[in-house]
């Protein structure tokens, strides 16, 4: 989802963007709007009155989920928690911390913002449309108390007791300050989550099915959501803990083959054929500074033609996609924003802006692994030269 976003600019000097299921979720709220909510809150306007509103109604919801997750971004650069992005999405939005709250105190303020920050939304707006009531058109008057309520439930559904729910997030910083084991205070969120998600679940189901509205499918998607993101929370926090304390140098291969950026991609797949069996590779520029990654797959695309005259730079992936990690970083920080899939991509590590290695999907899983069985992989000499080819 964050891979994906659409750069939306930089607010409160957070990069924003938005899944393209945002866009969906807009012309529904839209369509929603203009055929039954509106025409019921001031009839006898003109279809195109009823969609003007509608539209910016809407975009007025869209910009209310993004106060509500800049409340938690900006509570939480209070605490010293850095934040990477704020991604828009059809059930909402998500606020991505670099790092975790210090303290069940950071934890509670962080999650109760966004809430707090919704009821302030929704209180400002119903009390706008009361005031103007008597002098705005019924038709803006009708948009503004709906966007009142809305922040209103989402912040009443919000403060609900499971993870990945704000209110999960309350019980989290809860049962960290009364039991002191933050880990167990993560896994009473998620398995609340769960809970939460199958009865949502099955609420939607008896909705579709005894009362033959369709709106139940909205609620077991909502449900199935919950359900997997909180299981998907209890398995991180497990691993957090488990890897605490290891670098990613600990778990990087020092001694990748690497792509020569000025090479041709012909001549480099030539080369790859019988250097070695990797499927994705480093690309270093001439004066060995690291630019990107490539892929087999990548060079593939390319026509015979293209292949011979075409340099590896020009195929490499680049920042934003391609992560690095300085190679005194926790592995944990990679948990947090890197997707490193199997065969198409690499974490480059970096050491004084060279590089020092590679992590793949395998040398992670491999870390998850030992970590499990009660060991910390043993760190390969750091120092270790990469595969560079001269010439």
């Amino acid at each position: 989802m964050f891979r994906t976003a659409i750069p939306l600019g930089h607010w409160a000097g957070i990069r924003v963007g938005a899944h393209w299921s945002v866009f969906v979720v807009l012309v529904l709220i839209a369509d929603l709007l203009a055929s039954t909510v509106l025409p019921q809150a001031a009839p006898g306007e003109t279809t195109t009155s009823y969609w003007v509103a509608a539209g910016l109604t809407a975009i007025g919801f869209l910009i209310s989920l993004l106060l509500h997750e800049l409340s938690h971004a900006l509570v939480a650069r209070r605490y010293g928690v850095g934040v990477k992005r704020i991604t828009l999405w059809m059930l909402g939005g998500a606020a991505e911390l670099e790092d975790e709250p210090p303290s069940p105190r950071a934890d509670l303020r962080i999650a109760v913002a966004g809430p707090v920050a919704s009821l302030v939304i929704g209180g400002t707006a119903l009390g706008t449309a009361m005031l103007a009531a008597r002098t705005l058109p019924p038709l803006p008057v009708g948009g503004l108390v709906w966007l009142g309520v809305s922040n209103l439930v989402l912040a009443v559904f919000n403060l609900l007791p499971g993870a990945p729910l704000d209110g999960g997030r309350i019980l989290r910083a809860l049962v960290w300050q009364w039991r002191g084991d933050r880990v167990k205070a993560v896994a009473v969120s998620a398995k609340a989550g769960q809970v939460l998600g199958a009865l949502l679940g099955a609420a939607g189901l008896a909705q579709l099915i005894l009362l033959r509205q369709f709106g139940g499918l909205w609620l077991m998607l909502l449900g199935w959501f919950l359900v997997f993101a909180a299981q998907a929370e209890l398995t991180t926090g497990l691993l957090r803990e488990r890897l605490e304390g290891l670098r990613v140098g600990d778990i990087m291969n020092p001694a990748p083959v690497i792509a020569p950026g000025w090479w041709t991609v012909d001549a480099f797949a030539t080369y790859a054929a019988g250097k070695s069996r990797d499927r994705v590779y480093p690309v270093l520029s001439f004066d060995g500074v690291p630019i990107g990654i490539v892929s087999l797959g990548d060079l593939a695309h390319l026509s015979e033609k293209d292949r011979r005259v075409t340099r590896v730079a020009d195929v490499a992936r680049k920042e934003p996609t391609v992560t690095v990690a300085d190679v005194d970083a926790p592995v944990t920080e990679l948990m947090s924003g890197a997707f490193v899939g199997h065969g198409r991509d690499l974490v480059l590590v970096t050491k004084a802006a060279g590089l020092a290695g590679v992590v793949s999907a395998e040398d992670l899983a491999r870390a998850v692994e030992l970590a499990a069985l009660g060991h910390a992989p043993r760190a390969a000499n750091p120092d270790s030269a990469g595969d560079v080819i001269a010439g």
